[in-house]
């Protein structure tokens, strides 16, 4: 306490006698006193503060235009943005759309040298079945075309064995041949299981097979059949339509 008493005097000892930090102390005070009597003769003066009103009311609809139109250009701004967006957006959507369906296709070629048969009862008593024997007594007495199983890659059924046999068909076999030649051929022989209560169709993505059904199911087809995983319709008008993907169904 007694530190700060000294200081406080010497601070006050130098300001009483330094003349010239005293000369601009007082015109400090005088200016300050002068800025408040301006500022209230200002407000007093009835004629000025009309005038500014008067200016500021003109000004008020220019004020108001200019953020109107602000308003708007921000406005605009942000459609066309939003436009772009979806837009693009759009885009995206085709290209991905293009992209799952070469995809598909590639999917589809995989399969190339896969067929499907149908209609092959399942017994109850045997846990393992020689499908690879099926399916080559099958081509032999049913398509007449004779093959050995080192044509076939591998071959077995579809989906889980139901043991309670409650399934209202039998499983598919699928055969994977070894070359695409004898594939073919096998294929083309399918309308001798005419009949049978058998039946031989190509391997087909889910997609495809989708595609498919709403082909074959399409008020203006009157038959649909697929060769090398393509889709041909035959519409009412007796024209056949090649369909690719659901951008083909408007042709039919």
């Amino acid at each position: 306490m007694a530190a700060t008493r000294q200081l406080k005097q010497q601070i006050t000892d130098l300001l009483m006698n330094d003349k010239s930090i005293l000369n601009s102390i007082a015109e400090v005070v005088s200016l300050t006193a002068t800025i408040q009597k301006i500022a209230v003769n200002i407000v007093q003066n009835t004629e000025f503060v009309k005038s500014v009103t008067s200016k500021l009311g003109n000004q008020k609809d220019a004020i108001k235009q200019e953020l109107y139109e602000s308003i708007l250009f921000d406005s605009s701004e942000d459609k066309n943005k939003i436009k772009q967006l979806e837009e693009l957006c759009n885009e995206l959507q085709r290209k991905n759309k293009d992209l799952e369906w070469e995809f598909e296709s590639l999917e589809q070629y995989g399969r190339r040298n896969c067929l499907l048969i149908h209609g092959v009862a399942e017994r109850s008593n045997e846990l393992t079945e020689d499908t690879d024997a099926i399916a080559i007594d099958i081509v032999r007495n049913k398509l007449g075309l004779e093959i050995e199983r080192t044509q076939l890659d591998r071959s077995h059924r579809l989906g889980r064995r139901n043991i309670s046999q409650t399934r209202s068909k039998p499983r598919p076999i699928i055969l994977k041949f070894v070359s695409y030649n004898v594939r073919s051929e096998v294929f083309r022989r399918k309308r001798r299981l005419k009949g049978s209560g058998l039946g031989v169709t190509e391997s087909l993505t889910r997609k495809r097979m989708d595609l498919y059904s709403t082909v074959n199911n399409h008020s203006n087809v009157s038959s649909a059949w697929t060769l090398d995983g393509r889709i041909i319709a035959l519409r009412n008008d007796q024209r056949k339509i090649i369909v690719e993907s659901h951008k083909d169904l408007s042709k039919l």
